[in-house]
Order: structure tokens, then sequence, then C-alpha cells
């Protein structure tokens, strides 16, 4: 082969990779977590906004399962997705501060050094709370993004437009996780506010 057949071959090859590479990066799946969930005992709503919002961005929205809370289970789903070629996966649920929620340390299974802001903070012992707070998670696996959402459908459709510009922007996992995170606290704090002039026109006799 002569240099210039052999440039050529080299050119395609290259571009053939290229190809590949953008494909595998529109591919997404996503995932429910969750008892509640799995037994139907609410309806799954985040899955339709998830797909309807990405779909419409250019991506090829699949729907996984929906899993159990079991940290082991998740972790072993997420690096089964990564290698069989998805490109993100989203994950919905299961980020909360009780002993069920194992979302976010399944992430961190897979990428110790993933981006895990805090939503929100507890006293750890009060009520249900086993960990100081919410957390969101966005890391990495064999080049494969992950981002672990909140369950509420409210914060999942707030959470979406924000995701979307990230994506379009190729923000590192440790910006798109803060910006992600900001428009949750910004909708958290708006549900406190409404939730203490409920109480305060409504007061309990």
């Amino acid at each position: 082969m002569d240099e210039q057949a052999a440039t050529e071959a080299l050119r395609k090859s290259e571009q053939m990779a290229s190809e590949i590479l953008k494909n595998i990066s529109k591919r997404v799946i996503v995932f429910s977590t969750g008892a509640e969930v799995a037994e139907n005992q609410i309806e799954d709503t985040n899955m339709p906004a998830i797909v309807e919002c990405l779909t419409s961005e250019g991506y090829k929205v699949s729907w996984g399962q929906i899993l159990q809370d079991d940290q082991t289970l998740i972790s072993a789903k997420l690096m089964e997705s990564a290698n069989l070629g998805y490109g993100l996966i989203i994950t919905t649920g299961g980020v909360g501060a009780e002993e069920k929620d194992f979302t976010v340390e399944a992430v961190k299974n897979l990428d110790p050094d993933a981006a895990t802001p805090y939503i929100c903070h507890f006293e750890i012992g009060t009520g249900r709370h086993v960990k100081d707070g919410i957390r969101i998670a966005v890391g990495c696996y064999c080049d494969t993004l992950i981002i672990a959402l909140p369950g509420p459908n409210d914060e999942v459709r707030a959470s979406l437009g924000v995701l979307a510009d990230g994506l379009k922007a190729k923000q590192g996992k440790h910006v798109l996780a803060e910006n992600i995170a900001n428009n949750l606290r910004d909708i958290l704090k708006a549900k406190m506010s409404h939730f203490s002039r409920t109480l305060a026109s409504n007061p309990v006799s």
C-alpha cells in the first residue's frame, strides 16, 4: 500500500470511529428505582418526560427496567448498560436520606470521583433520615455519563432543561452536577416557602 492509500485508509478509519462515538453518545437508557414504582403503587411519570425531552434533542432513548433499592444491583445495571454502548444513563429516585436510598452510592461504586452535590441537608436520626441529606450524582464510567436525579416528577422535569443545555455545552460532570443541583435547590426553597405560607394561613388548632 502506497503512502497516499495508507493516509486515505487512516482517514476513513478515523471517520468511522468518530461516527461510532457520535452514535454512542446519542444512545440513552433510563432507569427508575424504588419499590413503590416496581409494585405499581405510584405511576412512573418520569420516563415519558425524559423520553420526550431527550428525543426532541436528537437522542435515541431506551426504557430500562425498574430497579429495586439494592446498591449492588444498581451498580451492576449501570455497568452493564455502559458496556452495551449507551453514552448516557439516567436514573430517577433513590437519592434521598433514608436507609433504602442507594443510587448515589451505586454511581460512586463505578466512579469514586463522581460529583454528588447536596440538594438539602438533614440531621441524621431525625425521622427516617440515616444520611445527612439529599444529593444527586453525575459520574462517568468507560466514557458513559451517568446522571442520578431525584424521584419527584416536578424535580425531574425541572432538571431536564438544565441537563439538555449542559449536554449541548459538553459541560464536565462537576459543572453539570452543580448546575442541576442549584436549580433543584431553588425549587426546594420555593416548595418550603409555599408550605410555610400555607401553614401560616391555616394554623393547626
